[in-house]
């Protein structure tokens, strides 16, 4: 296989939105009745998010000189600790100082910051909403969804919502 092989003609690239659009005609015939008719066909495909940009942070931080602080240490901690269904990072001052090897008021001082400048929201004590604009793992609609939810003045329970069992019910044990 080469290139061309995926190259369709009749689409045309539009870049602002990063779709292929093409039409053309195609004669169809029912199996049933014989009859033969000509339909137009549209194709529409997306590629992508617009402007989205990938960067491997531990990368740019060693670059940068960045790699050895405190603050990163705990912020690298939730990035790697956050459960990306739901954008929630649990963890309490004890188990993230225990993890990182840093103290719990250095801790407070860092997750203070992080609250300050929007990066996390406090579901509840142990219990952290991280910022969907910043960092979410999936697509637009994901991100507009969480986006909504970190945006609320009282965020949904997204810690103990309800989980069907094997047989449907809904188990509330959790």
């Amino acid at each position: 296989m080469n290139n061309n092989d995926y190259k369709d003609t009749n689409l045309e690239y539009i870049s602002n939105t990063q779709t292929l659009v093409g039409s053309k005609r195609k004669v169809l015939q029912d199996l049933d009745t014989g009859e033969v008719i000509s339909v137009d066909q549209i194709t529409k495909r997306v590629y992508g998010t617009k402007n989205f940009i990938k960067v491997y942070l531990a990368d740019l931080l060693q670059v940068l000189g960045l790699l050895e602080s405190k603050p990163l240490d705990i912020f690298c901690y939730i990035v790697d600790n956050t459960n990306f269904s739901n954008n929630v990072f649990l963890g309490t001052y004890k188990k993230i100082a225990k993890d990182t090897g840093t103290s719990e008021p250095t801790i407070a001082k860092v997750m203070k910051k992080l609250q300050e400048g929007g990066y996390i929201k406090k579901i509840q004590s142990g219990a952290w909403l991280v910022n969907p604009s910043i960092m979410v793992k999936g697509n637009d609609f994901k991100q507009k969804g969480l986006i909504i939810q970190y945006e609320a003045e009282e965020p949904i329970d997204v810690i103990n919502t309800p989980k069907k069992g094997i047989k449907g019910q809904i188990n509330e044990e959790e």
